[in-house]
């Protein structure tokens, strides 16, 4: 069946009205840019936040585990020397003990937290991506970047 021009005009017309119709739903790519820009940077953002706040508690952690240590070592010593061991530093290791209990709990959650963040920013970046490769690439050498600086920082 050969198609007249008034109707090859008619599938063309509404080829092109379908077109024009994706074209008002899509929203502008400089605006999906920017927004998936500002997406990635504040994952990004927030990742480094929980990273810089789980190191402060593993330090926190360190700390305490040395003076239960000291504390735990005295309290030895007191019981070989058949000593009489305070209440305060009974109740310093009880305190310690469990101060450092929560803490471990808050850096295993905070470990998840970070886990998952690290997804939010990958995900983020790979949406930049689909829109401007060049800023996600620069985003991630950035990342890569700082991510060396503070393997190199813990290694000296």
């Amino acid at each position: 069946m050969k198609k007249t021009a008034l109707q090859e005009m008619e599938v063309e017309k509404k080829h092109l009205l379908e077109e024009l119709i994706l074209e008002v739903n899509e929203p502008e790519k400089s605006e999906d840019k920017d927004a998936l820009l500002v997406k990635a940077k504040a994952e990004i953002q927030k990742a480094e936040q929980l990273i810089l706040n789980n190191e402060n508690n593993k330090n926190l952690s360190s700390k305490h585990n040395k003076k239960l240590k000291n504390d735990l070592n005295r309290k030895t010593d007191l019981e070989k020397d058949n000593r009489e061991i305070s209440t305060k530093l009974l109740d310093r290791i009880e305190n310690n003990t469990e101060f450092l209990i929560d803490l471990d709990n808050k850096i295993n959650l905070s470990i998840i937290e970070i886990d998952i963040s690290n997804t939010d920013v990958k995900n983020a970046i790979a949406a930049l991506r689909k829109v401007d490769p060049k800023k996600a690439a620069e985003l991630e050498n950035t990342i890569n970047l700082k991510s060396k600086k503070s393997k190199n920082d813990n290694n000296i």
